[in-house]
């Protein structure tokens, strides 16, 4: 989350969403009395960071290659199986605060990949990679 500050609002904000309640400790004469003061972060575009209105955090997915180790099969000196590295495709999940401007420009970049894509429900729980056998 890209928080551009901090800023402190009213009691009656409390229950907004992103608020948060900090307790400040007061020295008064002998005494600690304790003050809770209620903070909302303003969110800023990570792309145009002057942008701080309407910015809202998009989840998105993308293909991207990665090292996977696997048993090759062959086995060490020691018995123990031999581990090789190879690069496969899996999906890379991303976070990124945007105003309304580059979640339009994000939008209109993804077209012609989006207009030909089947929609699906997200997962639940990205599975563990498996280690695989080379056969």
């Amino acid at each position: 989350m890209a928080v551009k500050e901090t800023v402190q609002v009213d009691e009656a904000e409390k229950d907004q969403p992103g608020v948060q309640k900090v307790i400040a400790n007061i020295p008064v004469g002998n005494q600690v009395v304790e003050k809770a003061t209620y903070w909302r972060p303003v969110l800023q575009d990570d792309v145009s960071p002057h942008v701080t209105e309407g910015v809202r955090t998009i989840k998105f997915s993308s293909p991207a290659w990665v090292e996977e180790e696997y048993e090759t099969g062959e086995t060490n000196e020691d018995g123990t199986a031999k581990i090789g590295v190879r690069q496969v495709l899996d999906t890379q999940w991303y976070e990124i605060d945007l105003g309304e401007e580059n979640v339009a420009a994000l939008q209109e970049v993804l077209k012609p990949f989006t207009g030909m894509a089947r929609k699906v429900e997200a997962p639940a729980v990205k599975p563990a990679r498996k280690r695989r056998s080379a056969k």
